[in-house]
């Protein structure tokens, strides 16, 4: 990459060089995307006066950008990823990112077109922004300037997105235990397989073909190239270590569990399997009380017995069983 003062007349596709004082960050991070609270990028930039803003770091995964330089491109290699920016020379230089035509996208000083995306949550906290990079954000976004200087205060920015089929023709997921219709107790343990399907790690990045599985408990599978929440309250299961194999605590009763696979970011294929199950209530109500399974009674636990015992779900004596325990 070479110093640019102004905006380059051509949106590069692809990284050119990797040059000395380029912060580069490793694709392929595990993470929510549209928690507001959940930052997968950070980039520092500074003001050159008013003629430039230069990138002092880069941190975290999918973004590159040159440092020490002015108006250094920026490159966003994964949609689904949540970038901060820190603008240290906020107010006197508001950031605004726009299309290649100068349609405004976000801005700290005007209306932009996809502040209102809920995919998108466009946060501006003054000295720093942040927003997710939804697919059709990538294929529009391509400068960053000042709002007050832009005629110097303005780079490129570049998506350079890997192309993965969500809807792929062949390859499959599927559970391998429990079978569908089972009785289990809780936890349920899961074995999970895949054909023509490479389970991995996230940290390898965003691969067509590859990914890892992902169990949805009582809930629709996701349409291709949607994003899996991670909200494993809400019944969303990530294994994003690459693993096939999960113990999960379910409440008793019938219970639609789905397999899904999604990319390093999340992103849902077309891939899935689904099974019913249904939990019953351990007999035991000692078994049915130890909630974390560690073969003891804790003082939680007892309480929970004592709910249920005065609701009437057991019996006096299964109440003393469990105080037994406590004590024990």
């Amino acid at each position: 990459m070479t110093s640019k003062q102004g905006h380059g007349a051509t949106r590069r596709t692809t990284i050119k060089a990797i040059a000395g004082g380029l912060a580069v960050s490793a694709a392929g991070g595990v993470g929510s995307v549209s928690a507001a609270s959940h930052v997968d990028a950070t980039i520092r930039m500074n003001n050159v006066g008013s003629t430039a803003y230069e990138v002092s770091s880069v941190s975290g995964t999918n973004v590159s950008a040159e440092t020490g330089i002015n108006n250094p491109e920026i490159t966003f290699t994964a949609t689904g990823t949540r970038y901060r920016i820190e603008n240290n020379g906020y107010p006197n230089h508001p950031l605004e990112f726009q299309d290649e035509s100068g349609t405004i996208l976000l801005s700290q000083d005007d209306s932009g077109s996809f502040e209102n995306d809920d995919a998108v949550n466009w946060m501006d906290n003054g000295d720093s922004v942040e927003f997710t990079l939804t697919s059709d954000l990538s294929t529009q976004i391509a400068t960053y300037r000042c709002t007050i200087h832009s005629g110097a205060m303005v780079g490129d920015i570049t998506a350079d997105i890997p192309m993965v089929d969500y809807t792929p023709q062949t390859g499959s997921v599927s559970f391998t235990t429990p079978d569908d219709g089972a009785t289990v107790t809780s936890p349920v343990s899961f074995e999970m397989t895949a054909e023509n399907f490479t389970v991995e790690a996230a940290s390898n990045g965003v691969r067509d073909g590859a990914g890892h599985l992902h169990i949805l408990v009582d809930q629709p599978a996701l349409e291709p190239g949607e994003v899996i929440p991670n909200n494993e309250p809400n019944g969303y299961y990530h294994y994003g270590n690459g693993s096939t194999s999960a113990e999960i605590d379910l409440e008793p009763g019938s219970h639609t569990v789905r397999l899904q696979a999604g990319d390093a970011n999340h992103h849902a294929y077309d891939l899935t399997d689904t099974i019913e199950i249904t939990v019953e209530t351990p007999t035991d109500p000692v078994a049915r009380f130890d909630n974390d399974g560690d073969g003891e009674i804790g003082i939680t636990e007892l309480g929970d017995a004592g709910r249920a015992f005065a609701e009437g779900e057991i019996s006096i004596s299964e109440l003393g069983e469990v105080g037994a325990a406590f004590a024990s």
